[in-house]
């Protein structure tokens, strides 16, 4: 059970990739942590921060050319993870050197194990590339399959004398174990990918994104790759650790792709980025490399949570993160200034969250923020004005910080602020003026009724008819997008297995219901019937979208309503989680989307229901706690004590039918949205 105490462990290595990693997950199941890290000077404020450090993690300076430091950290635990080994891929050592420090190293360590008399297992982390290069011509290879040195040392490739090294060091280890009777497995992980704590881009997930850096130097390495998610790699340390009949190697691998196929792969799921063409890639020297088989792992039960799906889609933040990062310190850039750069690729200026190639560093310049001078247009042409209501929530007299929407890319050439009330229809005249399309947006919330029904609902009712009137006055306007609501769908008193946009909500059995925010879903079902009612009069196009609950990344400064509610049980709150029966659910990026696209389509007309994901509240709970082990979630069982009514689910077969698609799942959405929360500090 997570959060019991389970003993004290010793992880060496601690500041490493994998280390830092595994000590969050072994934090988060209960256990004391003793690691190591060779110069404790350094920054190593995240593992020191991480969730129950203070209390359970013990940090202890030891370094493998000294192994008798490693005897006071080893000390009184009952299993040691030996994951730390020295990196030397420029071959700044012989290979006799960092081979018998690796050796000399690890046997030290295991020798503390036996005395410590309290040690009963030892996990070392070994690597693909003992197993590897073996000479034989096998499609698949199992632990039985060893790296021939001496191939190595003939072959001589990259990184040559670590494989050697690794590949001795583990043999050393095994036989050291049988002669002494100690209990020890090794885990032989692929290339790891996935996030990380470290502040440095991990080598192996840097060198699996080499076609997104466009490193040449490192895709010609990639000829076929095996992977694995970091988390999987914790996870089977973790188990092999508590597993009774662990016994020798495991290779832990969950992927395999060849060089072509991730070429497809990455072209196909991260278009922005420009990659090498399969056909290009064939220029290099193809390797028949083995694919690595996990079956003895799986044999034990053990499974993986992850696959290439999940492991790309945390690329593009650690492209972003890393690339930002790298920018900024090459530029030296201060507070008060951000990067923009002319793009060898695009060929126009780009604001810093835009550089994604590490070309365009050359020429990357610095400019004063006050300088505002920033045009990017990466979509292609100008395609005329639009207008969006409610840019930034309710707020008439403009005296927020509105500068998440005046800082965007584009915003100081291409963005007009105005200033406009619902409660003045006439005041968006002048923002409507001259548009070819209006994205009605805008809408007061009061979901504490500190005004009345009816006064909610004339004010939204009469400012949207003034928008749509300004809309018909304009001349210019071509079509009116209007964002509506699930709730104008779902309370008519009708359970339906699917509900499409024929549904509209009982006004009536809303008041005798009495839901929460129940002015709210009566002002939005009576508004969107009056828009309708006043376009089908007059003429106007108009389309209206009606999402389902909005969760992922947001730009503004607060946590949206929406957002909070779908992270109610990461945020703890009962009160929001409760009313969570059931939840029909889009990502934010989705409904931009359809917003843009409902603006284009041609035969585009009346209502689109826009919903990707339908979740009930047993099951958000089983997502949560298996891809956020590090919160709190009330478990499957602690939630049927709450009232369980039945929700219809909400067909989004129309806007399908369009050929719109949606780009994002579950895991995107609550990814995006509680890392966003992070950055903010609101998590």
């Amino acid at each position: 059970m997570e959060g019991e105490e389970k003993g004290r462990v010793c992880v060496t290595g601690g500041t490493g990739f994998v280390a830092s990693w595994l000590i969050m997950r072994l934090l988060q199941h209960g256990y004391s942590v003793n690691t190591t890290v060779r110069d404790s000077k350094k920054d190593i404020s995240y593992i020191t921060n991480l969730p129950g450090a203070s209390e359970r993690l013990k940090i202890f300076n030891a370094d493998l050319d000294k192994p008798d430091s490693f005897t006071a950290p080893i000390e009184g635990c009952i299993g040691v993870f030996h994951v730390a080994h020295i990196i030397d891929f420029e071959e700044t050592e012989p290979e006799e050197t960092k081979t018998k420090r690796a050796i000399s190293g690890t046997l030290g360590i295991l020798q503390a194990c036996l005395e410590s008399k309290t040690v009963k297992r030892v996990v070392y982390t070994s690597s693909a590339s003992t197993v590897m290069f073996s000479g034989k011509d096998s499609e698949v290879v199992g632990e039985s399959t060893w790296t021939d040195v001496d191939l190595v040392r003939a072959l001589k490739p990259f990184a040559g004398s670590y494989y050697i090294s690794k590949t001795l060091t583990e043999r050393a280890a095994l036989d050291f174990a049988k002669k002494n009777g100690l209990d020890l497995v090794t885990v032989i992980p692929t290339f790891i990918n996935g996030p990380f704590i470290c502040p440095r881009c991990p080598g192996s997930v840097r060198s699996s994104l080499a076609m997104i850096f466009d490193d040449k130097d490192q895709i010609k390495l990639l000829s076929k790759t095996d992977m694995v998610h970091i988390d999987d790699v914790a996870s089977a340390h973790l188990f092999l650790l508590e597993y009774p009949k662990a016994e020798g190697r495991y290779i832990c691998s969950t992927v395999s792709i060849t060089l072509d196929e991730m070429s497809e792969f990455l072209s196909a799921r991260y278009p922005e980025y420009h990659k090498p063409a399969a056909d290009s890639v064939k220029e290099f020297d193809m390797r028949n490399y083995p694919s690595l088989s996990s079956k003895k792992l799986l044999d034990t039960g053990f499974r993986y949570k992850y696959g290439l799906e999940e492991i790309a889609a945390i690329m593009k933040g650690i492209v972003l993160s890393h690339e930002k990062r790298m920018l900024c310190r090459s530029t030296r850039i201060r507070h008060g200034q951000k990067l923009v750069g002319k793009s060898r690729t695009f060929g126009h200026i780009l604001g810093l969250e835009e550089i994604l190639n590490v070309r365009d560093l050359a020429k990357a310049f610095v400019l004063p923020n006050k300088t505002g001078n920033i045009s990017n247009q990466r979509e292609g042409e100008e395609k005329g004005t639009v207008r969006v209501t409610g840019g930034t929530g309710f707020d008439p007299d403009r005296g927020k910080d509105i500068s998440f929407l005046t800082n965007q890319p584009g915003a100081a050439a291409r963005l007009k602020i105005f200033n406009a009330d619902l409660d003045r229809p006439d005041s968006f005249d002048a923002a409507v003026e001259g548009c070819t399309g209006v994205f009605h947006v805008a809408r007061v919330i009061d979901f504490e009724d500190k005004e009345s029904e009816e006064v909610q609902t004339k004010r939204a009712i009469s400012g949207t008819l003034g928008i749509l009137r300004a809309c018909l006055n304009s001349k210019t306007v071509k079509r009116v997008v209007y964002t509506s609501s699930a709730s104008t769908v779902v309370f008519n008193g009708r359970v339906l297995d699917n509900v499409d946009e024929s549904s509209w909500t009982d006004v009536e059995f809303v008041r005798s219901l009495k839901p929460f925010a129940a002015s709210y879903i009566i002002s939005k079902t009576l508004t969107e019937q009056a828009a309708l009612e006043f376009a089908e009069k007059h003429g106007l196009d108009l389309v209206t979208v009606i999402p389902t609950f909005i969760n992922g990344r947001f730009i503004c400064p607060r946590v949206p309503g929406s957002v909070r509610t779908s992270l109610a049980m990461i945020f703890g709150d009962q009160d929001q989680y409760k009313h969570l029966f059931r939840v029909d659910m889009v990502h934010v990026d989705d409904v931009a989307s359809a917003h843009i696209f409902l603006l284009e389509f041609p035969n585009a007309k009346g209502r689109y229901i826009c919903s990707a994901v339908g979740i009930t509240i047993d099951k958000m709970s089983e997502f949560l706690s298996a891809r956020y082990p590090e919160y709190h979630i009330p478990t499957a069982d602690s939630l049927k004590e709450f009232e369980s009514q039945k929700y219809s689910t909400l067909s989004s077969k129309k806007l399908l039918d369009t050929g719109f698609e949606y780009k994002y799942g579950l895991e995107e959405m609550y990814d995006g949205a509680i890392q966003c929360c992070k950055e903010k500090g609101f998590l």
